[in-house]
């Protein structure tokens, strides 16, 4: 299994990335109010596929309910094994996201 670690800056953003063998745009936004937090939208370049409002939710497989359109795996972590919902401050500097290619060695 290929895992990559995602590129994050600090604060709201929406960036184009190579994974595996699809181009992608993440948007990742912050909602400040309760039950908000951070969210992601995952659009594929090429129309093929798109999930929107994914919340970053620590160790789970943000994308396991989606296997059927083949985006990978991805997965939020907090360094330091933060067990905490990610704040806005954490994003880029402790906040990370791992993606993998979803294919078994």
């Amino acid at each position: 299994m290929a895992q990559y670690r995602v590129p994050l800056s600090e604060g709201a953003q929406s960036f184009a990335i190579s994974l595996g063998d699809f181009q992608y745009t993440l948007t990742l936004v912050f909602r400040d109010a309760e039950g908000g937090g951070w969210f992601l939208d995952m659009v594929r370049a090429d129309g093929s596929g798109e999930i929107y409002g994914i919340p970053l939710v620590l160790g789970v497989d943000l994308l396991a309910q989606h296997k059927h359109l083949g985006f990978g795996g991805l997965f939020a972590q907090m360094e330091g094994g933060a067990g905490r919902y990610p704040t806005y401050e954490d994003m880029g500097k402790i906040l990370t996201l791992i993606w993998d290619d979803g294919n078994a060695d």
